[in-house]
């Protein structure tokens, strides 16, 4: 039986690069690695890393091209993870989670059909489904696991026919999150079941204050309001628009350091003179865009004034 991970990076080259942060910090802190595959539309430097390559036609440049996991994992068990997401520990971690789990499985929680207050949508709002679900999901699209199985092309299925009927359905909570949506109607339907989310193991960046990462220890470490402080956590779900930010943007600087260091290791004069030079650089960054806009606002004070 053949386990691998797998992302996916269709449309724009942002997508590869940071697929291609993913595959290296997960190689970089892990003891073992196995195959990380990706699911894109062509070849390029960044695709490269990867071991497995899937090419596909049928990108949206949408929520629907995460369905295509389903259809397209090349091992017998694979875990997919966010393009968007860092590792700072050893990912295989994430095998012990899903041992037990069904033919798919992400992290998540299962609700009672009548409880109100744990899933994203009232049984009674999702039109002819409801008459096909006994339980109700509530998952993570960031992490999820797939065992290759009819069961699994069953569920491929369903979700195509969910998608075909998506404007019929109500969700009264992240109805933006379509992917999300699709698969907490799919999974009741073919008997899924979610993985409790393991906080020691994962965070989600916008949920988190207080975060402190490191790739040189590694460290990351975070507060959530319901859980509490947590410390040397192993994966970090961005989020696209975060990845633009200054703590993505500095520890995949990091990440280069040390992949281009022959040895794979830093002196810790040379960690410190790094990160000393790179956190300059981001606050002459802050300090130029705080400027540039105390230019703005005091040109049209200027204007008004003259009026």
């Amino acid at each position: 039986m053949k386990k691998g991970f797998i992302t996916i990076a269709t449309g724009k080259k942002h997508y590869q690069q940071i697929a291609a942060n993913l595959v290296i910090s997960y190689r970089r802190f892990s003891k073992n690695p196995l195959p990380f595959a990706v699911i894109c539309e062509e070849e390029n430097e960044y695709t490269a890393l990867f071991d497995d390559v899937i090419i596909t036609d049928e990108a949206t440049h949408s929520f629907m091209d995460k369905f295509l996991l389903l259809k397209l994992c090349p091992y017998d068990e694979t875990i997919f993870i966010d393009a968007d997401s860092l590792c700072y520990g050893d990912l295989n971690i994430f095998w012990q989670l899903f041992e037990n789990a069904t033919d798919f499985s992400a992290f998540g929680v299962d609700s009672e059909l009548n409880d109100r207050s744990a899933a994203w949508y009232y049984v009674e709002d999702v039109w002819k489904y409801k008459n096909y679900i006994k339980y109700k999901s509530r998952m993570h699209a960031g992490v999820m696991f797939f065992r290759k199985t009819d069961k699994l092309l069953k569920m491929y299925d369903d979700c195509n026919d969910i998608i075909s009927n998506f404007d019929k359905l109500h969700f009264h909570t992240c109805p933006t999150s379509k992917d999300e949506c699709v698969f907490d109607i799919a999974m009741p339907m073919n008997n899924m079941k979610s993985v409790k989310e393991d906080s020691r193991l994962f965070g989600c960046y916008r949920y988190l204050s207080h975060k402190k990462t490191d790739m040189f220890m590694p460290d990351f470490s975070y507060y959530h309001e319901n859980v509490g402080f947590v410390k040397n956590s192993i994966l970090l779900h961005f989020g696209t628009f975060y990845t633009y930010g200054p703590l993505y943007q500095f520890d995949t600087e990091c990440l280069k350091l040390l992949e281009n260091n022959k040895n794979g290791r830093l002196s810790i004069v040379d960690k410190l003179l790094y990160k000393y030079k790179m956190k300059l650089y981001y606050l002459k960054i802050k300090y130029e865009i705080k400027r540039f806009f105390k230019r703005v606002i005091n040109k049209l004070l200027r204007q008004h004034k003259d009026i």
